[in-house]
Formats: C-alpha cells, structure tokens, sequence
C-alpha cells in the first residue's frame, strides 16, 4: 500500500493514481457524514454550494414521499432556512434514522468535489477511524485529502491524515509516498506519542483546538464539537460513495455493506 497526501484539495498530485480517496474535514463535516449514517440516516448527499442544495433537495422531494434534510453551514452557522447545521450533536437517531440528507459545509463537501474522478471515495474521521482503517485493506494506492480552512492547511485534518499513515505503516508495513504524506505522518508523531486508539477524547481534542477550525469552533461557540469530533471510533460507518454526478446534483454517500 502506498499512500500519498494532499495538505489541501488544490494540492493533489497529477501523477498519484489512486484506486482510494478518503476525504478528511475533521472540524466537522466528515464527522457529521459519519454519525448521520451511524443514526441510521439513509443516503447522504454532498453538494459544494447552497443553491445547488436547494435544487437537488427539490429533485429529490418530487420522487420520494419524504423530503430529505437539508443540512450544512457558512462560517460554522447553520444556514438560514435549513434544517440542521454542521454539528454532529444534531444528528441523533431520532433526527436522521431513515431519512436522507443534503450537506453542504464550507471546506468539506467541496474537497468531495475535488476527488470525483477518483474510482472509491470515502469519508474519514477520529469517530470512525479503525473502520476506515479497516477499509483501506487491499488498496494498492490510496490518497488522503484534507479539507483545510478556507483555502488553508489546517491542523486537525494534518493530524488525521498523520494517525492513519502512522497506524498504516506500522501495521500494513505501508508506504509513505509524498512529502505531503511524511509531514502529516511528522506532526502527528511530534503532537501524540501514542497510537491514536489509545488516546482519551480530551487529550486529542486539545490538539484539535490548536489549530485555525478548532480555535473557529471555540471562538464562534462551539467548543463542544470540537470533544465530539475527539471521540475515537464511536461510528463504525464507512461513508462510501455510490454516485457522482457533475454539477448541481452532487455526491451521494452510504454506509459501505460489510
């Protein structure tokens, strides 16, 4: 296995090819696509903007009984006239199970958009980490994409691509295959000693407000999510892609049958 890295969206190496992508917002996206389909929520859909939501939401309305939940934030709020926001605190079972939702999120749901030619693309974060771990078996090269902060390396996304290289080298014998990939794998080591599932929700999330989404949570009144986006393996969803389309209708994600 070879894994490669990109700090930010636009940053992705012409020459990797991958036959895996996994899409890293920690703070919070990625969480939140995490524990909706954990609740039990069904499909999944990202879209990168606002109105592009709002039509596909309207797509969908007129061919199912249900309307799906649109979901999503600008500057960490949640968007005037949706349903929910970007906090994985608003995704419970009796909120999501068996509904379908739309999300769109500042960062995160457009670095989906920005890895729609790869073959497989999921989703990772801490609360899912060992199952996207688990994932990445029998994948010969595989492309960690990290979300960023408005167009910035962030150091929660860093943090995670670090863990799973980590975690993957010592126990895959994988191989590091950029620069990208060690400076992820360096700051991980350099922030944690010990390997990621052994470490409590507080020390990690202490690392998660260092960096520029952790100090906006705090700042705009969500500190909390920055504990909850902490709790190492609390899902054991992989949020698997079954559908891109170009344009306006999105990305559509699922829970992956195992």
């Amino acid at each position: 296995m070879r894994i490669s890295t990109c700090l930010l969206p636009s940053l992705r190496s012409a020459d990797f090819s991958a036959d895996l992508a996994i899409v890293i917002d920690v703070l919070r996206a990625t969480t939140v696509a995490s524990t909706a389909l954990g609740n039990g929520a069904g499909i999944l859909w990202t879209c990168p903007g606002i109105d592009a939501s709002r039509k596909l939401s309207e797509r969908i309305a007129a061919d199912t009984p249900t309307p799906p939940l649109l979901c999503g934030e600008r500057q960490c709020h949640r968007i005037a006239g949706f349903d929910l926001g970007n906090s994985p605190a608003e995704y419970g079972k009796s909120v999501v199970s068996g509904r379908d939702l739309i999300l769109t999120t500042t960062n995160g749901t457009a670095a989906v958009a920005a890895v729609g030619d790869v073959g497989q693309v999921i989703l990772g974060s801490f609360v899912n980490f060992s199952a996207i771990r688990n994932a990445m078996s029998g994948h010969e090269n595989v492309l960690l994409v990290c979300a960023g902060t408005d167009g910035e390396i962030t150091l929660e996304d860093v943090l995670l691509a670090g863990a799973i290289i980590e975690d993957a080298v010592i126990s895959d014998n994988a191989t590091v295959a950029d620069d990208a990939a060690e400076i992820a794998r360096a700051t991980w080591r350099q922030q944690f000693s010990a390997p990621v599932c052994s470490l409590a929700p507080t020390d990690l999330a202490g690392g998660l407000r260092l960096g520029r989404g952790g100090r906006n949570l705090v700042n705009r009144g969500y500190a909390d999510d920055v504990l909850r986006c902490a709790r190492i393996d609390t899902c054991r969803v992989v949020p698997t892609r079954i559908r891109f389309d170009a344009g306006t209708d999105g990305t559509a994600f699922a829970d992956a049958p195992r």
